[in-house]
């Protein structure tokens, strides 16, 4: 039976999956019929968020399946995978929307539905705040439904700079620097991809560290050590040699460390207890391992 936890990913993304469908398809025929390539650009960034939506929905179906004979350590692996998946395609679609805009700018640009364009900014800005604002509310830990809620974040602000840049071709037609018209959309999609190509980037790099089992960041890295030292007051062990990697939903925690040579086993399961409570409000699934070792003697 799946995790309460995955059965509201699945919801939030099958929603968000739906709107990136209307949303794509407005955007594709608006694009066409404003002859603008940053709406275009858009709509297709939509489009691509379905694929991106329904692979997220199967790795999180897949995460939680528990170990196999095959997969001994599940298959936590599948999210970070499948977000860097997201990074690639997502920043494919930006080098190539960029390449489309420098082809057009050496054509002589292209005639654009100023008002058009305009009302369908607002029509992305207005939904996209609206799944922004009610997806990240929900995603808490969740790798999933905080890249989910980044893509509808920078869809805000893609239409955001649609409404004002088209507000500004609007008035430089009515100018004396008209013939500057045709080059506004798409130098917007240049200038919109160099702002988004970040956001890919970060999710490959993300992705990478994870998949290496690199050391996650301060925020989860913090409280693992606040709770370390707490038990080490009680307890009275060493310094310890502390390895944290976090892998999708799993995160993996590995103490060691010299104590007392008297200390007992029960006494070391009791701060293994401890730590292990100390640990509980960190959101993720904690495997933790905790090894204390007699501390050397040293010879007179």
């Amino acid at each position: 039976m799946p995790a309460p936890e995955a059965v509201v990913d699945r919801r939030y993304l099958l929603a968000s999956m739906w709107a990136s469908g209307v949303l794509g398809a407005l955007g594709v025929v608006w694009g066409i019929a404003s002859r603008s390539q940053m709406v275009l650009l858009d709509g297709a960034y939509a489009v691509v968020g379905i694929l991106l939506s329904w692979l997220l929905l199967r790795a999180s179906s897949l995460a939680e399946r528990g170990p196999t004979a095959k997969y001994p350590y599940g298959f936590q692996a599948a999210t970070p995978a499948a977000v860097g998946i997201q990074g690639f395609v997502l920043l494919a679609t930006l080098l190539y929307a960029m390449y489309e805009a420098v082809l057009s700018i050496r054509s002589g640009g292209s005639e654009v539905t100023a008002g058009w364009a305009i009302a369908y900014g607002v029509i992305i800005t207005a939904a996209s705040i609206v799944f922004t604002s009610w997806i990240t509310r929900a995603a808490g830990a969740s790798d999933v439904l905080i890249a989910e809620s980044s893509a509808w974040r920078l869809a805000t602000w893609r239409g955001v700079g649609m409404v004002i840049g088209f507000a500004a071709l609007a008035v430089i037609e009515r100018s004396s620097w008209s013939d500057v018209g045709p080059y506004v959309d798409p130098v917007m999609v240049l200038v919109s991809c160099a702002l988004l190509v970040g956001s890919p980037l970060a999710m490959i790099r993300g992705t990478v560290v994870e998949l290496l089992e690199g050391a996650p960041g301060a925020h989860i890295l913090d409280p693992i050590v606040r709770a370390l030292d707490e038990v080490r007051a009680e307890h009275g062990f060493d310094e310890p040699e502390l390895y944290v990697a976090k892998v999708g939903p799993k995160l993996y925690v590995e103490v060691a460390a010299s104590a007392d040579a008297d200390m007992t086993i029960t006494q070391e399961q009791t701060a293994r207890d401890q730590l292990k409570q100390l640990l509980e409000p960190v959101p993720y699934d904690i495997w933790l391992t905790l090894e204390l070792r007699p501390r050397p003697s040293h010879a007179p």
